[in-house]
């Protein structure tokens, strides 16, 4: 069973950016950059088999529905114009936005409910992370910008490990993409269509290149090792969240990423479409939907918990005032533990599992820690054998305590 701690040790070096557009300070991170890093950034089939999806009724003032998407095996090949033709309204422009900045990005539309006249956007969880008001620009289908039109968005969920989150919008009837099933068959070499709305500023542009490599393993920013599917076709940023298709128009792929370098061209990354649909049938298995307020209880990945707080290093000349301290604290979030303190230096870890044959000793930290010694602690959480209602414990440098239980991470706002 998988955990993840969100933590950062000292300062490191990112080797992979996301293509997401920063509105407010209208800078993106394009191939002039001399810095050299990568950066994060209805479809006509006649062979697919449509999936019910159901969404759990775990309150009665939650509802129950059907959610409907398309997965398909289909790989013929066709016009490159043809497939556009098909598949262009699927993919619509994002703007997230809070108090006090912006960001723009790409998503695609790709499930729908009658029942209760919703559709659903998969988009990266960079697009919408630590934003609050979400905006989708739908283009109709057609070149012509006067056809658009905007509606306001909710975030159903998010999965910040796969850099993958939805959005919901009150309408039906748009034009919705076909998954592709097994994105571990696409072949080397092969064509794909990407949509999307590079700078933020440009939506519904269209490019077109190859599959350069199938699960190329990587590290994007402040994302752990992923396995994405590498291509030579246009990115830039505001392209995040967009489509990746194969000829015949099935969505192999969300765009996520791109090289940037002085120089280096072609070197764009996307998350396979397998990936995109273990999570958001996760996403919509645990979302909940209170009709009377219209809001989600976010949905989440099962099995998978997460710790809102960061553990950092900072030391001073010769690391003589080493310490390791919590440099930020989530509250997006269902995590117990708001009342650790950031910016507090932390001098212990131990952890109380509910199975007193598991109990671990508390991991000491020495008085002038060191880079390892954030290491070790990300370490001993990260590997803990953890289960929901386990107690850790965090002592602090003055000899205080605090104490929190271990619960589900569910991305929400």
């Amino acid at each position: 069973m998988k955990k993840k701690l969100i933590a950062a040790i000292g300062a490191l070096s990112m080797l992979i950016g996301l293509a997401g557009c920063n509105i407010e300070s209208n800078t993106v991170n394009n191939s002039d950059d001399d810095s050299s890093s990568i950066k994060t950034t209805e479809a006509k089939n006649t062979n697919t088999s449509s999936l019910n999806k159901n969404v759990t009724n775990y309150e009665p003032s939650y509802v129950h529905y059907d959610v409907d998407f398309n997965i398909t095996n289909n790989t013929e090949k066709r016009e490159i114009e043809d497939t556009v033709e098909d598949i262009y309204g699927s993919v619509v422009s994002i703007v997230s936005s809070n108090t006090s900045s912006a960001a723009a990005g790409s998503g695609v539309l790709f499930a729908y409910s009658n029942d209760y006249n919703m559709s659903f956007i998969v988009t990266c969880f960079h697009v919408i992370e630590d934003y609050t008001d979400f905006y989708i620009t739908y283009n109709n289908n057609t070149t012509d910008e006067s056809d658009d039109v905007e509606y306001e968005a909710k975030l159903v969920g998010g999965y910040e490990d796969s850099d993958l989150a939805i959005l919901s919008i009150d309408t039906t009837g748009l034009v919705y993409a076909n998954m592709f099933e097994n994105s571990d068959e696409l072949k080397l070499g092969s064509g794909v269509i990407c949509i999307g709305n590079p700078l933020g500023t440009l939506p519904g542009s269209v490019s077109s290149g190859v599959v350069s490599y199938v699960n190329r393993s990587i590290s994007v920013d402040t994302y752990s090792s992923m396995s994405l599917i590498q291509t030579d076709v246009a990115i830039n940023s505001g392209n995040s969240g967009g489509g990746l298709f194969n000829t015949n128009g099935a969505l192999i792929g969300v765009v996520n990423a791109k090289y940037s370098s002085s120089g280096i061209e072609g070197l764009g990354f996307a998350i396979p479409s397998k990936e995109v649909i273990r999570v958001v049938t996760e996403l919509l298995k645990t979302a909940k939907y209170d009709t009377a307020n219209k809001i989600w209880s976010c949905g989440y990945v099962e099995g998978d918990y997460e710790f809102g707080f960061t553990i950092s290093y900072y030391g001073g000349q010769f690391n003589q005032s080493g310490a390791l301290y919590i440099s930020s604290v989530k509250t997006n979030d269902t995590f117990t533990g708001t009342e650790l303190t950031k910016n507090y230096i932390i001098s212990g870890i131990s952890i109380d599992y509910l199975d007193e044959a598991k109990f671990d000793s508390s991991f000491g930290i020495s008085t002038y820690p060191s880079s390892s010694d954030a290491t070790k602690a990300m370490k001993y959480l990260y590997d803990a054998d953890l289960s929901i209602g386990d107690k850790i414990t965090i002592t602090y440098k003055d000899g205080s305590k605090v104490s929190f239980d271990v619960v589900q991470f569910i991305y929400s706002i």
